[in-house]
């Protein structure tokens, strides 16, 4: 990775840094720029945003507004609260996710995308991995279909259950959450950013 690249991170919550109560400057970016010091981040995660809103907090509008020439790299981290918020289904998620990369590719054919799925959800007291959603999709079933959107554009993607898998479990989870239920504090954030970079060492 060109430590001058440009980076520009789209996302919900978790991307932003919310753990839950307040948003942190502790955050991805924070720690990721601690390792990086020389690279160019935008942090453009915004609270409750989804891939298939029609709000400015929402991929579409996050598309439509940044310019993507600008950037070498793009990471796109969306999808929790389209599981617990949306009523759309997984076959519309896959489609206005795969019209945004149209969109970010069109704007810059040479910007490298990566996909960052989303991390583990303990609504309830419990891993949500096989519970259903409000479209009545289970979070697996929702990675499984942003796995297939970004492989099928030969987008590398973070999978949190693969490559940090003691990261956030239902033994540790209540101290690693600022809510005990999403979001991480600050400690967790920078895990996570670790994780990240050498995500993006290994696939920019």
């Amino acid at each position: 990775m060109n430590k001058h690249e440009q980076l520009i991170m789209l996302g919900d919550s978790i991307t932003n840094g919310f753990d839950g109560h307040v948003d942190l400057e502790q955050n991805i970016s924070y720690y990721l720029n601690q390792l990086y010091p020389d690279l160019k981040i935008t942090n453009a995660g915004v609270n409750a945003g989804q891939i298939t809103g029609t709000s400015e907090r929402d991929l579409p509008y996050q598309v439509e507004v940044h310019d993507f020439a600008k950037y070498d790299v793009a990471t796109i981290a969306y999808g929790t609260n389209d599981f617990a918020h949306a009523p759309a289904t997984l076959e519309i998620l896959g489609r206005i996710l795969q019209q945004q990369i149209n969109e970010i590719k069109a704007e810059n054919p040479a910007i490298k995308i990566l996909g960052i799925l989303p991390i583990n959800r303990f609504d309830g007291g419990i891993d949500n991995y096989k519970i259903a959603g409000l479209a009545q999709y289970t979070f697996q079933e929702l990675l499984t279909k942003l796995t297939d959107v970004y492989q099928a554009n030969q987008i590398p993607v973070l999978n949190w259950r693969k490559l940090a898998p003691d990261m956030l479990t239902v033994a540790n989870y209540p101290q690693r959450l600022g809510d005990q239920r999403l979001h991480p504090n600050a400690e967790t954030y920078q895990r996570m950013a670790q994780v990240v970079g050498d995500f993006l060492s290994k696939n920019v």
